[in-house]
């Protein structure tokens, strides 16, 4: 890398006071420095000067922050922006990030002269020092390392993958959100392993799953004696996560009294053991998750709203299975490759008629519910196909499944559309739809006659 005297910095902010700061802070670290008032003078000065980073507000008059990076993005590729926002224009750094800046600060946290150093420094890293992954153009977007793979062929889940790959560079927040059994947890490993923490192991704690006192040690850590049981001193996840990421799963789940000490976490960079003298410095990027309607529960009083800006600087919001269908097949096909290489069984293939089977399910549990089917009819599967009579699914779980939109009523009305449109498809044809449905004729013409009886007059 080279010295920092060579390295020349736009400054671009409105405010005359924050101008000042950046420069003074950035001074210390001999780069050489302009400022510009606002977007439009920053191109001005653009036009005489070439830069290796700029750092610009978002919000400014003549031409916003948003302006100013399409416009170095479109003449200047390789100058690195970094962004500054105050709260209320998260959603605006976001996408700035999307249409590529470096990273952005969080102007109401009052970030540190450390993290503002530290931010320049990583846009300044050479380019072999780290090297994120390539946009994938495959169907399987794969993950790194020993990574459970992200199965997609879906463009919207594409442009997730690649937001993440974007993001990861930073060390801010990200909230995942999502159902059960869409991935989250997949995701925060994706970010991770893209990120320049990759190294360190990737730390996780389900807070859903312990209770507060426990929860809270293991978060924080404790001192010998601090409590009865704990006859010996304990690091915490944070401490553990020093310099790598930390996964909150389900963080919508843990107690008020916690809540607050993880915000103080987030803000001082600092963690209080239980019975600790003196807090502990730590580098955590930390990554939450939650299935759960967090505007709901601030409504509520049972989660902090000060606390939910605080993990949602990076929003990502997991798309369900039912509206990413053509997605089924290549999931399918991948739960199918783990079972057999699992299990050392030989390849199993798919009848179209299973796939149309699957494809008009509503999914409440997700890719992990598919997953669960999928394993089942591979073992109820003799030969190498699964057909339709291997499917079972787990509408005892779900009995108001019937009501959901995406599918024709209950199972039974499932079973009834699919031998109807297999029969559509074959012309009538009776011993076709039943060699494609794996039944008998027998018990197609019994399923017929039953359907023929139950319909009115």
């Amino acid at each position: 890398m080279k010295h920092n005297e060579s390295k020349k910095i736009l400054i671009v902010d409105d405010e005359s006071e924050m101008r000042v700061a950046l420069e003074t802070t950035l001074k210390r670290e001999k780069f050489q420095l302009t400022c510009a008032e606002d977007g439009k003078q920053a191109l001005e000065k653009m036009e005489d000067e070439d830069f290796d980073l700029i750092l610009t507000d978002v919000r400014m008059p003549k031409l916003n922050g948003l302006e100013l990076l399409r416009a170095v993005k479109e003449n200047s590729p390789k100058t690195q922006v970094v962004m500054m926002t105050a709260y209320g224009t998260i959603d605006n750094a976001v996408e700035a990030m999307k249409e590529g800046a470096f990273d952005y600060l969080i102007k109401g946290s009052g970030f540190s002269a450390d993290v503002l150093v530290s931010t320049v420094k990583r846009a300044f890293l050479d380019p072999g020092s780290f090297i994120p992954p390539t946009p994938r153009s495959t169907t399987q977007m794969e993950s790194l390392g020993d990574m459970k793979r992200i199965v997609t062929q879906n463009e919207e889940m594409k442009k997730l993958l690649q937001f993440a790959e974007n993001v990861s560079y930073s060390k801010s927040t990200v909230l995942i959100m999502g159902e059960t059994g869409t991935g989250k947890e997949l995701f925060a490993r994706y970010i991770h392993q893209c990120s320049p923490r990759s190294e360190k192991p990737f730390m996780a704690v389900n807070c859903a799953a312990l209770p507060e006192g426990l929860l809270e040690s293991e978060l924080f850590g404790h001192e010998k004696g601090s409590f009865t049981g704990a006859t010996e001193n304990k690091e915490g996840k944070f401490e553990l996560a020093n310099n790598s990421s930390l996964l909150l799963d389900e963080v919508t789940e843990m107690s008020p009294p916690l809540q607050a000490k993880l915000l103080r976490v987030l803000q001082e960079h600092e963690v209080d053991k239980i019975g600790g003298r003196s807090p502990i410095p730590v580098d955590v990027r930390v990554i939450a998750t939650s299935n759960r309607d967090i505007r709901k529960r601030i409504q509520e009083q049972e989660f902090r709203e000060d606390l939910y800006y605080r993990l949602n600087v990076v929003p990502i919001n997991l798309i369900p299975l039912r509206e990413r269908i053509d997605d089924i097949p290549v999931l399918v096909d991948n739960f199918i490759k783990q079972f057999c290489q699992e299990n050392g069984k030989s390849s199993i293939k798919v009848d179209s008629a299973t796939l149309t089977l699957l494809k008009k399910y509503r999914w409440p549990g997700n890719i992990r519910e598919l997953g669960n089917i999928v394993e089942r009819s591979c073992l109820m599967c003799q030969g190498d196909t699964i057909l339709p009579t291997h499917l079972f699914f787990d509408e005892e779980l779900h009995p108001n499944e019937k009501e959901a939109p995406r599918m024709s009523g209950t199972i039974y009305e499932m079973e009834k559309e699919l031998i109807m449109q297999t029969l559509e498809e074959v012309n009538g044809n009776k011993t076709k739809a039943a060699d494609s449905l794996g039944i008998s004729i027998r018990t197609l013409r019994n399923k017929l006659n039953e359907y023929n009886s139950s319909d009115p007059l």
